[in-house]
């Protein structure tokens, strides 16, 4: 009785924030499905302490990608966000990255969790944490539609010690954030291919903060295979032509970048 009462209270809390839940969301099966560009949903959970850290971690990990998988869907990246000098309040912060070939199936996933009784049991330390004690602070949520010369997120190449990037380009206006991401499409996209650079996903940000810009991910073996990649790039032949067409020039006002791990258990 005591298991049933307390899977009705959590079932009653699902419902009421389940556009949250279904935020801490997979991509589907396929990557970039039929082609269509996807959209991007970036999550980024605010936590305190290393132990609520784990909370969540074992939330994504024993609740809701077992779930997602019973949903039919499949695919979710979870990192631990690396410190540095200029995040230093986010050593216990995470991410995930999901991918939804329509926004439709986002929508459905919210009554999904809510009716599964195995996501509802599994996630219950997560879920039932007190208002005074909450699992974290905030979560901030950023919807984006993929690049039409890359429509889909992909599961870069494996490695033990993977490290992705996340980089925002912002513009001074939606018209320079178009140009630029026109300027992904029709050249630099190949470009990063050619030097090595390997893509997660690149999205335009529909919703989000710091708008207008696009967001993208790029996973390396490591720093020094970061450094060696994007030196190339900055001297490519490619890139240096590209670069100076007049219409490109000026596109991009701010740019910020922050290093991820993934969790053990991360789908990308």
């Amino acid at each position: 009785i005591k298991i049933m009462n307390r899977r009705s209270f959590v079932k009653s809390a699902v419902t009421a924030s389940a556009a949250a839940l279904a935020g801490a969301s997979a991509a589907h099966a396929a990557d970039g499905g039929n082609g269509e560009r996807q959209y991007i949903e970036l999550r980024h959970w605010s936590i305190k302490t290393p132990e609520k850290n784990k909370v969540v971690l074992n939330f994504l990990k024993n609740a809701a990608i077992p779930s997602l998988k019973r949903a039919g869907i499949g695919r979710l990246g979870v990192f631990n966000h690396l410190p540095d000098k200029k995040y230093p309040e986010q050593s216990h912060d995470v991410y995930t990255v999901a991918a939804f070939d329509s926004l439709e199936q986002w929508q459905s996933l919210g009554d999904h969790f809510a009716n599964d009784g195995e996501f509802l049991e599994a996630g219950s330390d997560y879920l039932m944490t007190e208002q005074k004690d909450p699992a974290y602070e905030r979560i901030d949520s950023s919807l984006m539609i993929a690049f039409e010369g890359y429509p889909g997120l992909k599961k870069p190449r494996k490695s033990k010690d993977r490290i992705f990037e996340l980089r925002r380009y912002e513009s001074r206006n939606e018209v320079m954030a178009k140009v630029k991401i026109d300027m992904f499409n029709n050249g630099e996209l190949d470009i990063f291919k050619k030097v090595g650079l390997d893509g997660v996903f690149y999205g335009e940000m529909l919703i989000g903060a710091n708008m207008p810009n696009l967001t993208y991910m790029l996973g390396y073996d490591s720093m020094e295979e970061r450094a060696k990649n994007f030196g190339a790039f900055s001297k490519h032949p490619d890139w240096n032509e590209l670069k100076n067409v007049e219409k490109y020039k000026g596109t991009v006002s701010h740019i910020d970048a922050m290093y991820l791990k993934p969790a053990p258990f991360s789908q990308i």
